[in-house]
């Protein structure tokens, strides 16, 4: 199970608080929730249409979790489409919705692929979530030689599905990355290329500098790496130079890789999201 950290979870219920002895209704806040077959479930459906969802992990999350009520609005997602519905009915084993709205899940352009180290387990699981709540499309983890976390294959796959999935529930980021099971940097390097190539090395250019270039040449497709704990080694850094990235500081400080993989990724997806 996704520890809490991960599920967003907060009172669907209008809250009251007191201000100056008055009370003050907050608007209910609308949940996302994920429906592995959605797509397929909403064939031929459109607004004012019904459709019942039988998933005992959902069904235990609306009523126990989340307590919602016949009446009370949800959105309704998986990686293609997301729906906007009123739940119906709630009942033992399943909840019907009406559709009030289809859309498809925006793509967000230009396109970003970050090579993440394997790090430290919560590290890892922090970025995860980060990179999927600020827009990031590919995740392609890759092994370094000062990385200590040991890939468990299947199960690695399935516990990152349920970050990037809790992250898109917070997000609203319904179109979530893609995270591809790890690779030698030096294969990845191979295996991608992008008009622009940024390495976040505190010794690199300044990010002002950079940010600068690249929203001059628009990029379209951007190429992002962050080292791993204790950074990478002079041997991985000079393939990465010889590789046309460019060695970036976000900081006049040493951050944590995790911190770096947020900071710079969200920088770098909201500079570009702009010229859209």
């Amino acid at each position: 199970m996704v520890s809490g950290h991960y599920q967003g979870i907060i009172s669907n219920k209008e809250s009251i608080i007191c201000m100056k002895g008055k009370a003050v209704h907050r608007e209910k806040h609308e949940f996302a929730l994920f429906v592995e077959s959605l797509s397929l479930l909403i064939q031929g459906k459109s607004s004012g249409n019904n459709i019942v969802v039988s998933d005992e992990k959902l069904l235990h999350r609306i009523i126990t979790v989340l307590r919602l009520e016949s009446g009370d609005q949800c959105i309704f997602f998986d990686r293609h489409v997301h729906v906007s519905a009123v739940i119906v009915a709630i009942g033992k084993k399943q909840v019907e919705l009406t559709i009030q709205s289809i859309v498809k899940n925006a793509v967000l352009h230009p396109t970003i692929t970050f090579l993440l180290p394997l790090l430290k387990r919560d590290d890892y699981e922090s970025a995860l979530y980060a990179l999927t709540e600020v827009g990031v499309n590919t995740i392609q983890l890759v092994f370094t030689q000062k990385a200590t976390h040991q890939w468990a294959g299947s199960r690695e796959n399935e516990r990152a599905q349920r970050i990037l999935i809790a992250a898109a529930e917070q997000s609203k980021h319904f179109a979530y990355p893609q995270v591809k099971e790890p690779i030698s940097l030096e294969a990845a390097l191979q295996k991608y290329d992008a008009a622009t190539k940024i390495f976040f090395d505190p010794q690199g250019k300044r990010f002002f500098e950079v940010m600068q270039t690249m929203h001059s040449n628009k990029s379209q497709e951007v190429l992002l790496l962050v080292g791993p704990e204790g950074d990478l080694n002079t041997e991985e850094k000079k393939l990465v130079q010889m590789n046309d990235f460019i060695f970036c500081a976000l900081t006049p400080t040493v951050i944590r890789a995790v911190q770096a993989a947020a900071l710079g990724a969200g920088f770098v997806r909201s500079l570009l999201s702009n010229d859209e």
